[in-house]
């Protein structure tokens, strides 16, 4: 069975100032996931699903209506603030953090996924590597990057740092506020003080090949986090951290593959025109035309 690409699209952007994910910065006016499911479906992909916010539905659909027409399924699943878990209603300022999308997604998905984020290029070669492990996988993998590929000149970045041993994901990390000083890569902890990093390490940037048991495991973890949520209600529910402790419990064995794609992404409004530019230059050397 073919696997299915299912794409994190309802985030806030708050430090882009707006919705980044649908904000046109191709030549003919794409936005980044255009490029996410062309590479994909030019890989082999067999189905798209998003996960978004209610209000993006009817746009999305009607940009997309083109695939629908070549008979590949493009589905919605909807990642809300609230929140009903075992007979009582949560609301949160926003979004509850990327594992609980993925739950959100739960029903819309019955083969191996790849995970990626809307608001980031990761190239064609990385839905390469993953739909050479994806389709009859028994186990997942993670596409990863060097962190000098995935920072930011005009501000921090968050990411995943990610440890490999014999070509498998012993664990991961999310370093929150990263940042470049003089050469020096450092993020900041929980007490707010700076740690450096190393210049040579792999981080996540959220493109994971899933099987269906991810599902059931966050189903289980769910109270666990809610308890955590109650006594600081900033504590979002993130993928790294749900990934580090299926390692821990022996649950997943993850296959890491190193892509030598060049990321893009628009953290920041000064981000876009490097993009932009970035992005202009694939369509001049006819990696890609016209995409919508």
């Amino acid at each position: 069975m073919k696997p299915t690409l299912l794409i994190l699209a309802a985030g806030l952007g708050s430090r882009y100032g707006g919705f980044k994910q649908l904000d046109g910065i191709g030549p003919n006016g794409e936005i980044i996931m255009d490029y996410s499911i062309n590479d994909a479906l030019q890989a082999g992909f067999g189905k798209i699903v998003l996960i978004v916010q209610d209000h993006m539905i009817p746009l999305l659909a009607e940009r997309y209506q083109f695939i629908r027409k070549k008979g590949i399924s493009v589905e919605f699943a909807v990642q809300t603030k609230e929140l009903d878990w075992n007979g009582v209603h949560y609301e949160n300022a926003k979004p509850w953090g990327t594992a609980h999308a993925i739950w959100c997604a739960r029903e819309k998905v019955k083969e191996n996924f790849l995970l990626i984020n809307a608001d980031d290029f990761y190239g064609r070669n990385s839905f390469e590597l993953a739909y050479q492990h994806l389709p009859k996988a028994t186990n997942p993998c993670a596409i990863i990057y060097p962190i000098l590929k995935t920072l930011s000149d005009n501000g921090t970045v968050n990411r995943a740092e990610v440890f490999v041993e014999n070509g498998h994901m012993v664990s991961s990390i999310e370093r929150e506020k990263i940042s470049v000083d003089n050469g020096q890569i450092s993020y900041i902890d929980e007490q707010g003080a700076a740690k450096p990093l190393k210049n040579d390490i792999y981080v996540s940037m959220n493109m994971f090949g899933f099987t269906t048991e991810i599902f059931n495991y966050i189903e289980n973890d769910m109270t666990n986090y809610i308890e955590i949520w109650k006594g600081d209600n900033k504590t979002e529910y993130q993928l790294p951290n749900v990934v580090s402790e299926m390692i821990k419990k022996g649950l997943y064995s993850i296959d890491v593959m190193i892509t030598d794609e060049e990321w893009l992404g628009i953290t920041y409004k000064e981000d876009k025109e490097l993009a932009m530019k970035k992005l202009n230059q694939l369509h001049v050397s006819g990696v890609y035309e016209n995409l919508i």
